[in-house]
């Protein structure tokens, strides 16, 4: 239970980080994302449900044989969503986007993508 907890939260926060999470200053250099009332961050509603599946192989260089699991969410979860983004963006001729994908930020791709086409 408590790895099948790490490896969802470890999900869920790749996944903020490709959706929404983002640091923003103003043009004073004051930082105007600093609360949680201006930070995107994923809520349990927005993700669907995370199936976990695990192998076990016992670490060498402990007596325990224990190890982390934590951190194996994060790893590819933003690039998985930002590429299935990307994908669903490319019948718009979107070729890349830059996390965080924001709706405002892929209305900007859209719109580069057809200024281009009209010049």
């Amino acid at each position: 239970m408590i790895v099948e907890g790490q490896i969802h939260g470890g999900v869920v926060q790749g996944v903020g980080q490709a959706l929404g999470e983002n640091c923003v200053y103003d043009e004073d250099g004051q930082l105007v994302t600093g609360s949680f009332m201006d930070y995107r961050m994923p809520r349990a509603e927005d993700l669907p449900p995370i199936r976990v599946a695990t192998q076990s192989t016992p670490c060498r260089h402990n007596p325990l044989g224990v190890k982390g699991c934590g951190e194996v969410g994060t790893i590819a979860s933003p690039a998985t969503v930002m590429n299935a983004v990307v994908d669903a963006l490319s019948v718009y001729g979107v070729t890349h986007l830059d996390m965080p994908a924001s709706p405002e930020r892929i209305w900007r791709a859209i719109q580069a993508v057809r200024q281009q086409a009209a010049a």
